[in-house]
């Protein structure tokens, strides 16, 4: 009985479909108002879209290198690995699995809970159990389909993906249809009390970059790409060429009816649209970030368990993560232990904390690896490498890594700092209170 592998059957627009179906999950629906609110502006906000997008493609287009020199299933942790040893790829793998993912699978489900359940609880939040329960139910399904079947896997993939554009697109085409009557009011002044601190801007820079986080998973399916030489590129190329545009155009339709104060203030950016010129319609856009949400989940699982399964071959995970299933031949043990995990997730409370660690920890081992593109190039010179990128794009996008990571650490600090300084004032101000009342009643009891 000859070796059992993954199955090569991923085509350009099986390719194409997950990088769009991973990159376009949650972020387009709850970010805008964020980068909004640390831009300042309409124009500078859409600069800032613009620029998280080039900065993911350059990225993006460093890893086709990489992917296409070292054709494992991994990504980052055999990239890693082979450039700098086994360490940095063992720390990789841990924190990727621990922190990293469920996180953000957690929070991806409970926003698809959210958005499912909103119709029903109009007037009040749904309850945390009914949360909880009905986001293990959707991981659970599609924990399913891709132990079962890396066909249907893409297939619902392709409707996931299908029912997300869609919902982008009707909030594109209200934006045309509220551009063609005139609706322009919010352009007038693009520019207007634009933020120009760089902390403030490194903080709308790295709530842009969330909504396009998970470009680099196309390449951990990478033993799965038929041809990836050619169709790697191309799907990086027209998937993430495709997603700067959309979400350009969403932002822009956005403007057309929501002031930026009104942006800010809205809970979720895409119903307070919809229901600002279709009030009865607005539980449509609910569905679609459902979809949109599962879509996410669907393609990330897909490609994060070909990680630990690749983990696993190397003896940094149990090796029975590195099982592959002989009827259905998917790693279906390193599926099983991502979805445990990202069910564990579920319980916690402080999601918006743990996300924030996942997104400092990603771009860490993000930047490493692009570093670690370079010092192959020094090391091993002769190597073939079906692809050679430009180094102008590992290099900048280094460079804007190191930038992102020392300014979100460095607010992160100053932030409790002040909150430390605040509390000692409140303190203060506390006690103080409390003599001057021990006085005033002194003084009364002696009169």
């Amino acid at each position: 009985m000859g070796e059992i592998k993954l199955e090569k059957n991923l085509k350009l627009f099986n390719c194409i479909s997950i990088l769009v179906g991973i990159v376009i999950g949650t972020g387009i629906f709850i970010t805008p108002k964020i980068v909004l609110e640390h831009s300042g502006s309409i124009g500078l906000t859409l600069i800032m879209w613009i620029a998280c997008g080039l900065f993911s493609m350059f990225g993006a287009i460093s890893y086709t290198e990489l992917g296409c020199m070292i054709p494992k299933a991994g990504g980052e942790y055999e990239y890693l690995m082979v450039a700098f040893g086994k360490l940095p790829g063992f720390l990789f793998i841990w924190t990727f699995i621990i922190i990293v993912l469920p996180a953000t699978f957690a929070l991806t489900a409970l926003t698809f809970s959210d958005y499912a359940l909103q119709p029903i609880y109009t007037n009040c939040s749904p309850p945390t159990s009914a949360r909880i329960a009905l986001a293990a139910v959707a991981m659970l399904i599609i924990t399913l389909v891709n132990c079962v079947s890396v066909r249907l896997t893409n297939l619902i993939q392709n409707i996931f993906n299908i029912g997300k554009i869609l919902g982008l697109f009707m909030i594109i085409l209200i934006g045309a249809y509220c551009l063609s009557i005139g609706q322009v009011e919010n352009f007038s002044s693009p520019f207007e009390n634009s933020i120009t601190n760089p902390g403030q801007l490194a903080l709308a820079f790295y709530n842009g970059l969330y909504s396009y986080s998970g470009w680099s998973f196309l390449n951990y399916v990478v033993e799965e790409i038929k041809d990836p030489n050619r169709v790697l590129p191309m799907s990086i190329f027209l998937g993430l060429g495709g997603v700067i545009l959309i979400y350009v155009f969403a932002n822009i339709a956005y403007f057309t009816l929501l002031t930026p104060f009104e942006m800010i203030r809205s809970a979720a950016v895409a119903y307070t649209f919809v229901e600002k010129i279709f009030p009865k319609l607005s539980w449509i856009i609910s569905i679609f970030v459902c979809l949109s949400t599962l879509g996410y989940i669907n393609g990330a699982l897909f490609s994060a368990s070909r990680t630990i399964f690749g983990a696993a071959r190397n003896n940094h995970m149990p090796v029975f993560l590195a099982f592959i299933n002989i009827k259905f031949l998917t790693p279906i043990t390193s599926i099983l232990f991502m979805a445990l995990s990202s069910l564990i997730f579920l319980i916690f409370d402080d999601i918006e904390f743990l996300v924030k660690i996942s997104m400092l920890s990603e771009y860490i081992f993000i930047g490493s690896t692009v570093g670690g593109l370079l010092w192959l190039r020094k090391t091993q010179p002769k190597v073939f490498r079906p692809i050679r990128v430009n180094l102008f794009f590992p290099i900048t996008f280094l460079l804007m890594c190191l930038f992102t990571i020392v300014m979100t650490i460095w607010i992160s600090i100053s932030s409790k700092i002040k909150n430390i300084k605040l509390d000692k004032a409140m303190n203060k101000i506390e006690v103080i209170g409390v003599k001057n009342l021990m006085l005033i009643n002194a003084k009364k009891t002696g009169m």
